[in-house]
């Protein structure tokens, strides 16, 4: 295979499927805490300390980490970057949270239907969770007698997949994506960072809050796909690459760096899976990409499955929640994810023209 530069001429490729097998990866991995409740262990967890829904994450975050950096460099203005990662995350999420909020949740509470929309926790959680930062995961009287409570606990990533966007947009605004030595001296400056945090918090040294924990621990990924688009010219997709860095992870199983060995093995493949174009990501690119939909509905499906169907076991909730949760991904892509990127460029060309009459405004006022 070719250099990821020359690989990125082609539009077939299989990051469509992958993101949606990641997107699977995440409802397998709930179902067993929210089948038999939260002290279940989740697939892999045992074996190799990162869970299938970890597993999940990271290669949204890799991938993420790469067309982002992507979608940076390719984009007119700052405007149209900013206006396409909205459109792309928060059209879906207003949905999700709206139909939680006011029709699973007065189907499924066990509150009158007064009390429950006189509650200021039901509207808080739509208007929260849109802040990203401070998810709610519980609506009043709903689903309390499940065996792991809650309503929608996958949305805890898109904070950090948001303010990972919104890493690449300031330094894509100071600069360092115009010249190699620049972004080089950020990833090192990342690399140095990462790893002193983590030493000093293993050492309990520090004592950083949950957010900034997380975000170091999922940071990485993301980084991880910058560096490969970053160095695209130079990085070839070659099978002895990818056995060399497994050989290394497994080198380095039970160490304290295996989780990073472990990433950049898998991020590495991932990308060679990706580009590995063949006839089936053609055909399979037609459909669209269910993978957010999936991600951000599978969760309440799942948490009514085990509302209705008392005892449901992990492999049952699996296959049932992945039927019934396809229906909403695939109209979310259709009718709203979809149609919203369409729409980019003009919302952002609107957007333009309203700042710029809006400084003309301040501009001739300023000089009165």
């Amino acid at each position: 295979m070719g250099n990821l530069s020359e690989l990125l001429k082609s539009r077939d490729n299989n990051f469509n499927f992958i993101r949606m097998v990641a997107a699977l990866f995440v409802l397998v991995s709930h179902a067993y805490p929210l089948s038999r409740g939260a002290s279940e262990v989740e697939p892999l967890v045992a074996q190799i300390g990162i869970s299938l829904g970890g597993l999940g994450v990271f290669t949204f975050f890799c991938i993420s980490g790469f067309f982002i950096s992507l979608s940076y460099e390719r984009s007119k203005t700052n405007i149209d970057f900013v206006v396409a990662r909205i459109l792309r995350l928060y059209p879906a999420l207003l949905v999700v949270l709206v139909l939680s909020a006011l029709v699973i949740g007065p189907l499924f509470t066990d509150m009158n239907a007064r009390d429950y929309f006189s509650s200021k926790e039901v509207y808080r959680y739509i208007t929260a969770n849109l802040k990203l930062k401070d998810i709610h995961f519980q609506l009043p009287g709903l689903f309390q007698d499940n065996p792991y409570p809650g309503i929608n606990g996958s949305l805890w990533t898109l904070y950090y997949e948001a303010t990972l966007y919104a890493m690449v947009l300031v330094l894509g605004v100071v600069g360092f994506f115009r010249r190699v030595r620049w972004i080089s001296l950020f990833f090192v400056a990342y690399v140095l960072f990462y790893f002193s945090f983590k030493f000093l918090l293993e050492k309990d040294y520090i004592q950083p809050g949950l957010q900034l924990r997380m975000w170091v621990q999922w940071s990485f990924a993301f980084v991880v796909g910058m560096v490969l688009y970053s160095y695209k010219s130079n990085i070839r997709l070659d099978y002895r690459v990818m056995a060399g860095l497994w050989l290394g992870a497994l080198l380095l199983f039970k160490t304290p760096v295996f989780v990073e060995a472990f990433v950049m093995a898998w991020s590495y493949s991932v990308f060679f899976v990706g580009f590995n174009t063949q006839w089936f990501a053609r055909q399979y690119n037609k459909l669209g990409d269910y993978s957010y939909g999936l991600y951000i509905y599978a969760f309440p499906t799942q948490e009514i499955l085990a509302h209705l169907w008392k005892g449901i076991s992990p492999i049952t909730m699996i296959f049932v929640a992945f039927a019934f949760a396809l229906i909403p991904a695939v109209l979310s892509w259709h009718f709203i994810e979809h149609p919203c990127i369409l729409r980019k460029r003009a919302v952002a060309q609107r957007l333009s023209q309203s700042l710029e009459r809006c400084s003309r405004i301040f501009n001739r006022y300023s000089t009165k």
